[in-house]
């Protein structure tokens, strides 16, 4: 494995693999459109290493053009936030699903030996106790609680399918990724920045919902660590699995001491936009630990190295933060 094609790798989690890639020798082609969560400056100081294709998923030239003499084709491109999909549906479907259909029909007309498709925690939906193995994955989008998860669920369905019809397909189903390069329309670069303006985190409810926070480079790694080792038609859990668990209280809290803001002033508690939503996700990572992959879990010092990325890269985030923002103001 050689030659490999990141679709979405100028997003948050793609950006992080293809530095990772590049880092280790592979030859990287991009295939993104550079939607608002794509930045070409993400890979600007790999200019001369990777071949960034700006392109659509749902094009099948595109597709078939960016796939051609590839080994392995990560498969990260999606729309991926919940607050977008419940006013923009259609296009969620559209990129998900069928963006990820012609992916996997373009990439294996052109013979490519490896098929990793990003999945989600949340195909499974939330859990009160206990935790999701990956045979607890029903067909169809049933679990799945938001258009975004449903899609999701959806384009999991389809890339398994591959893999039972003896495509060598692997499915990875990540929890909640964070670090360098993630849109700050999501929750904890959202928290960082807020702060780095001096204003409040706005933490929703009452803080009490369990996210399991994986580091997006300890993803990169293990989504490699799969490419070489993980069975054809299998789906596999990564998680960080925090014990104990951390709720987003715990969460903004830890980023105040990270700051040195005082959590009494720089913790806003507002009314939940999303009550119903999912409140603990939970995976069982048995599967993939006895492959002999271990998820360094030490999440305090993860989220430091975070807030000091934002820190340096104010430039980037500046650019963003108004679009991020305007989704909660809708």
């Amino acid at each position: 494995m050689k030659n490999i094609l990141v679709t979405g790798g100028a997003g948050f989690i793609g950006t992080n693999l293809v530095y990772y890639l590049v880092n280790k020798g592979y030859n990287v082609t991009v295939l993104d459109k550079l939607t608002y969560a794509g930045g070409k400056d993400n890979l600007e100081p790999l200019s001369g290493k990777v071949n960034l294709i700006i392109g659509d998923i749902c094009s099948r030239e595109a597709v078939s053009a960016a796939s051609k003499n590839c080994d392995c084709v990560f498969h990260l491109a999606a729309e991926s936030h919940n607050t977008r999909s419940e006013t923009g549906p259609d296009l969620f479907y559209r990129t998900n699903v069928e963006g990820t259909l012609i992916m996997l029909e373009e990439s294996f007309k052109n013979n490519v030996k490896k098929f990793i498709h990003i999945s989600t925690d949340e195909v499974y939906g939330s859990i009160n106790n206990g935790c999701f193995s990956e045979e607890d994955k029903l067909p169809g989008d049933s679990q799945a609680t938001s258009a975004y998860s449903k899609s999701k669920a959806q384009a999991d369905d389809t890339a398994m399918g591959f893999g039972k019809e003896g495509y060598p397909v692997i499915v990875v189903r990540p929890t909640n990724n964070f670090g360098p390069w993630q849109y700050p329309e999501k929750a904890l670069p959202r928290w960082i920045t807020n702060l780095l303006l001096v204003q409040p985190i706005p933490l929703w409810g009452e803080g009490l919902q369990v996210r399991d926070w994986l580091y997006a480079p300890i993803t990169a790694e293990a989504l490699e660590f799969l490419m070489l080792n993980g069975a054809n038609g299998n789906a596999y859990n990564l998680a960080a699995n925090h014990d104990p668990e951390i709720t987003n209280r715990q969460t903004a809290q830890w980023i105040c001491k990270i700051m040195n803001v005082d959590p009494e002033k720089g913790i806003s508690f507002i009314p939940d936009p999303r009550p119903n939503h999912d409140f603990r996700y939970a995976l069982n990572t048995t599967k993939l630990q006895k492959l002999g992959f271990k998820v360094n879990t030490h999440a305090f010092e993860q989220f430091t190295e975070t807030v000091n990325w934002y820190t340096e890269h104010e430039y980037w985030w500046k650019l963003r933060k108004d679009e991020a923002e305007s989704i909660y103001t809708k």
